[in-house]
């Protein structure tokens, strides 16, 4: 009875320690001015143990151990650096940084702030960098918020981002519109930026705004951008690799609340879309993957949404909540990714633990049949702290490549934010739920 009874302990420990994943503090020997938020991460396609961070306003971090540890400094181009970094892994090895620019370093002082989109690249996984391309120069427009996506097999890069006509502009006569780019050559060099959408939002940078803009490819090199909008989603798609595209984009879904959102302890937080394709060579190649923050301002209830498409061509799945429990818990900055080498689904958010406290957790929802059945995995050891005296970010976001999983996301310690990633294996969770289920 006593060994049985210790047996029990054992399992029980177990469980415990493999679902608590391992969370590591990432900006250890840098600190931007703004404080360390905002992070995205891209694992190197040769080798699984290369890993990159950007983050706001100007950091770039790499580990050479899977991210065990990591190393930071403060990332430099000859356009500037100003936040919104995206990083993204190709085929070959390499790594693509974008972000905004300053290329007079005066930021807001100068009209030349936010006049491209710049990209710089590495082959030494995140040690040196290219001095960096452009892509969208316009001025006196600005281009803001953009996003990027590798094509699995070859040296296409895609890249969509808004065109603001004045940024933060309440003149009616002021617009926003989602713009698109590609590089071919592994982003040496980049196509005239084209505008795919129609329907202009407005400059105030909120709900109105065309914003959030992401792009999936899939295996056959079809290309897909879905953004919100005034209250909706919308997409445009091109089937030849970005050449063409729907000569007006097309309505998915209300977007309830819109992706400005208002939650518990934060002066800023959103609820934009995130778009993901399966260019895996599993059973569900080519499907796409979406999702987004619906929320009621006046009820106060946030749902994480989920929908699907098979076929391409704009058809999506009735959008089902993955969310589950109180739905008067806030939800914001919902990302998510897939596998490539096995078609794995990655959906992760932030989730205030109690309607009482402006403190978070950070959700991890995981799927290995195309989004049927869900799994959820608490990502992070610490409540997530926020204040809105500081800027905590508009997103965080997450990577996964042959098992290896590696969340980012921002806590505030009081005094300044800081980006923690996490340990965690498609092992580690399938071993959680035996675990569970034996316990």
């Amino acid at each position: 009875m006593k060994n049985t009874f210790f047996s029990l302990l054992s399992i029980l420990f177990g469980f415990l320690t493999l679902a608590q994943p391992r969370n590591i503090l990432v900006n250890v020997d840098y600190q931007s001015k703004l404080g360390t938020c905002e992070p995205s991460i891209a694992i190197s396609r040769k080798d699984p143990s290369k890993m990159v961070i950007g983050t706001v306003l100007d950091g770039i971090f790499y580990s050479s151990d899977g991210g065990k540890t990591w190393k930071g400094k403060q990332h430099k181009s000859l356009y500037g650096v100003w936040g919104d970094p995206v990083l993204i892994a190709d085929y070959r090895g390499d790594f693509h940084y974008f972000h905004l620019s300053d290329p007079t370093g005066m930021n807001w002082k100068s009209d030349e702030i936010l006049d491209r989109i710049v990209v710089q690249s590495s082959s030494d996984h995140g040690n040196n960098w290219t001095a960096g391309a452009f892509i969208g120069f316009n001025p006196p427009k600005k281009q803001d918020k953009p996003w990027a996506v590798a094509h699995p097999e070859k040296h296409t890069l895609h890249v969509s981002w808004t065109q603001f006509d004045r940024y933060n502009s309440a003149d009616t006569s002021h617009k926003t519109f989602i713009m698109y780019s590609k590089s071919v050559d592994g982003g040496n060099h980049w196509a005239p930026a084209v505008p795919i959408s129609t329907y202009p939002g407005d400059c105030l940078d909120s709900s109105a705004t065309a914003e959030g803009a992401v792009p999936a490819v899939t295996a056959d090199s079809s290309v897909f951008v879905v953004w919100s909008r005034n209250d909706s989603l919308w997409i445009n798609f091109s089937h030849d690799n970005g050449k063409t595209w729907l000569d007006r984009e097309k309505f998915i879904f209300p977007h309830r609340g819109g992706w400005s959102m208002s939650v518990p302890g934060l002066k800023r937080a959103n609820g934009m879309p995130f778009l993901m394709a399966d260019a895996s060579a599993g059973i569900h190649r080519n499907n796409l993957y979406l999702t987004w923050i619906d929320w009621d301002p006046k009820s106060r209830e946030y749902h994480v949404m989920f929908s699907k498409s098979e076929n391409k061509n704009g058809e999506w799945s009735p959008p089902t909540t993955l969310s589950t429990g109180d739905k008067n818990l806030a939800r914001f900055a919902v990302t998510g990714c897939v596998d490539q080498s096995n078609g794995n689904l990655y959906i992760m958010y932030y989730e205030q633990i109690q309607t009482e406290k402006p403190e978070y957790r950070v959700v991890l929802q995981w799927s290995n049949n195309g989004g049927r059945i869900w799994n959820q995995q608490i990502v992070n050891k610490d409540p997530v702290k926020v204040s809105d005296q500081v800027f905590f970010g508009d997103y965080i976001h997450i990577d996964a490549w042959k098992g290896q999983i590696r969340p980012v996301w921002t806590q505030f310690d009081g005094v300044t934010t800081n980006v923690y990633t996490a340990i965690i294996t498609q092992k580690n969770l399938n071993m959680d739920r035996y675990l569970f289920f034996v316990y």
